[in-house]
């Protein structure tokens, strides 16, 4: 397997075919989440259409769960409103570092 990352000069260098590699992996991505989307939408219309709850086509499961209502609790009136109570029952929780990647043009 290739280097993937140097460190020369401090300079943080990234393997060029690793670089196009991810870049092909981000368009198969976004490919998928489209087609995913695409298609659990028409296995949607399709089961809501003739009421089935569950179709088998091609190897893949679709399963029909109805929808439903959920209840939260609005903290930004909260605050407004009574912003004591709010606060007393807020609490602050650490959130880990993290890298985000960017593929430029």
């Amino acid at each position: 397997m290739n280097e993937l990352v140097k460190i020369e000069n401090e300079n943080f260098i990234v393997n060029e075919e690793y670089v196009e590699k991810y870049r092909q992996f981000l368009a198969l991505k976004e490919y998928i989440e489209l087609a995913d989307k695409e298609i659990k939408q028409s296995a949607k219309d399709f089961m809501e259409a003739t009421g089935k709850p569950n179709i088998t086509a091609g190897g893949l499961v679709f399963e029909y769960r109805k929808g439903t209502t959920r209840t939260s609790l609005d903290s930004k009136k909260l605050k407004e409103d009574l912003p004591d109570i709010y606060e007393e029952y807020s609490k602050t929780s650490p959130v880990a570092s993290s890298v985000i990647v960017k593929v430029l043009a």
